[in-house]
C-alpha cells in the first residue's frame, strides 16, 4: 500500500465535471504531491489540502482533508483494493437538508500517468450516488 501513494507523488493536472454533468460544477487546475516523512500531502491551487497515510499495523490509509472555502475538516478511512483505495468520511449534507450524510472518494490508478476519482454520498435510501468525477494526469 505504501507504493499505492507513492505513485502518487509529483505534479499532476486535473479537471473535475458534476454529475450530472453542469458547465458550473466544471473545474481544471493543478495538484502537488509531496512525501512528507510517512504521510504523502497533496495541495490543490484551489487552495485544498488533502494528508494521507498507510498504518501498516492496521493494513488502512488514514486521512484528512480541508478546503480553505468551507468550514470543517474531513476524516477518511480506507482501504486497497488493487488499483482502486476506497476512502470513507462522514460529513454536512451537500443537497441543503439537515444532519450528515456518508461519503467515499474513490481513488482508481489508470496508468503511471493517469489517475481518477470520484466523489459520491449515501442518499436517504442508502444508495450511493456519484457526484463528481476528476481525472489527472501527471505533468512532464
Amino acid at each position: 500500500m505504501a507504493d499505492w501513494l507513492e505513485h502518487l507523488v509529483g505534479e499532476w493536472t486535473c479537471d473535475a465535471d458534476s454529475i450530472p454533468s453542469d458547465p458550473q460544477g466544471q473545474t481544471t487546475g493543478t495538484e502537488t504531491v509531496e512525501r512528507r516523512g510517512k504521510w504523502v500531502v497533496i495541495e490543490s491551487d484551489d487552495h485544498a489540502r488533502f494528508q494521507l497515510v498507510f498504518n501498516p499495523q492496521t493494513g488502512r490509509v488514514l486521512g484528512d482533508f480541508l478546503n480553505w472555502h468551507h468550514p470543517g475538516l474531513w476524516i477518511y478511512d480506507g482501504a486497497p483494493d488493487g488499483d482502486r483505495l476506497v476512502l470513507d468520511n462522514r460529513g454536512p449534507r451537500m443537497d441543503g437538508g439537515e444532519g450528515e450524510t456518508d461519503y467515499q472518494d474513490i481513488w482508481t490508478i489508470s496508468s503511471a500517468d493517469e489517475r481518477t476519482t470520484i466523489g459520491r454520498f449515501r442518499d436517504d435510501s442508502g444508495e450511493w450516488r456519484d457526484f463528481n468525477v476528476t481525472r489527472y494526469r501527471r505533468k512532464v
